[in-house]
């Protein structure tokens, strides 16, 4: 844990189900101690892909798993895995807040344009890999945990200004009220124009 009591992630891991990387965000600590090569790395990945239940076609819940002495939350659709690694010692909910906001915000962004959409896939991540790398550098920084609300993280990635998202949402319900009220007040003197 760090010294000040913020939650460490030691890694941010977007997987598919063969174990293959997508995308990967270690902290510094991780690169330094832990896993300081690529190839320890993937040995990792793969260890955690090995001890995961196989995906369904539907999207899972969250889900934790201990690998190596580490915690290991993760959520799961089609041919993707999302993971966040900490150590034990971590508060597993926080660590949870983060893993289902991240894959909601990753869900989000990799949206397919089509009605039959099945969720987050391994080519709609490849698509939007852009925004995936940005939504992994979002969420946290150099392990500390910045947002786990996948709201602010898409529109953070959309460059959209979290305030404005709020105010345009409340302009839209003021817009519905006023036009709610005029309809009632035309069908108001309509109706007793005829009485």
């Amino acid at each position: 844990m760090a010294e000040d009591g913020l939650v460490q992630i030691l890694a941010l891991l977007v997987l598919d189900t063969d174990g293959g990387r997508l995308a990967v965000k270690y902290n510094s600590l991780a690169r330094k101690e832990l896993w300081q090569t690529v190839k320890q790395q993937v040995a990792f990945e793969k260890r955690v892909i090995n001890k995961l239940p196989k995906p369904s076609a539907t999207r899972s819940d969250v889900d934790v798993a201990v690998i190596d002495d580490y915690t290991v939350i993760f959520q799961a659709c089609n041919d993707v895995v999302v993971a966040a690694v900490a150590a034990a010692s971590e508060n597993e909910l926080v660590v949870l807040e983060l893993a289902e906001g991240m894959f909601n915000a990753l869900s989000s962004a990799c949206q397919s344009q089509s009605f039959l959409s099945s969720g987050l896939t391994k080519q709609l991540v490849l698509d939007n890999l852009s925004d995936v790398l940005f939504i992994l550098d979002e969420v946290t920084d150099n392990g500390v945990i910045m947002e786990t609300d996948d709201e602010k993280i898409s529109a953070r990635i959309k460059m959209i200004d979290e305030t404005e998202v709020t105010q345009s949402a409340q302009a839209e319900q003021m817009f519905q009220k006023a036009t709610q009220s005029a309809k009632q007040k035309l069908l108001g003197s309509l109706m007793g124009s005829r009485g």
